[in-house]
C-alpha cells in the first residue's frame, strides 16, 4: 500500500504518516522506484497511534510499547512498561475528570446563586 492509499484508508495526511514513521510508529518498505510500500495493516496501526495521542500519550511514550501490539516479538518487559503506562495514564486521567467535575459543580452553584436555577 502506498503512502496516498494508506493517509485516504486511515483518515490522515501523508505528511503525518511520514512523521509516524520517521518516529519508528509505523514502518515501510521502499520499492525500486523509492516509493514506501506500507502492509495492509499499517491502517489498523495508524488509527491506534492517533487513538493514544488522543488520549494523551506522546509519540515517544507510544515508542516505547508500541511492538507490543504489532506482529514483531514483542519483550514481555517492555510490554509490562507499556501497560503500566496504561495504568498511568487512566490514573491522570480519572484525576482530572474528578477536577473537572468539581470545577463545573462549583461554577453551576455559583450561577445558579447570581442567575437563579439554569436550564440546559
Amino acid at each position: 500500500m502506498q503512502i496516498g492509499q494508506l493517509a485516504r484508508a486511515a483518515e490522515t495526511s501523508p505528511r503525518l504518516l511520514r512523521h509516524y514513521e520517521q518516529q519508528g510508529l509505523i514502518r515501510s518498505r521502499r520499492l525500486p522506484n523509492g516509493y514506501r510500500d506500507y502492509p495492509p495493516d499499517t491502517v489498523d496501526l495508524v488509527r491506534w497511534v492517533r487513538e493514544l495521542l488522543d488520549c494523551g500519550f506522546s509519540t515517544r511514550q507510544i515508542q516505547g510499547f508500541i511492538h507490543c501490539f504489532g506482529h514483531e516479538q514483542a519483550d514481555a518487559d517492555q510490554c509490562a512498561a507499556g501497560l503500566a503506562q496504561y495504568r498511568d495514564k487512566l490514573r491522570e486521567l480519572d484525576q482530572l475528570v474528578a477536577v473537572l467535575t468539581e470545577r463545573r459543580r462549583r461554577l453551576a452553584a455559583r450561577m445558579a446563586q447570581v442567575f437563579g436555577p439554569l436550564t440546559s
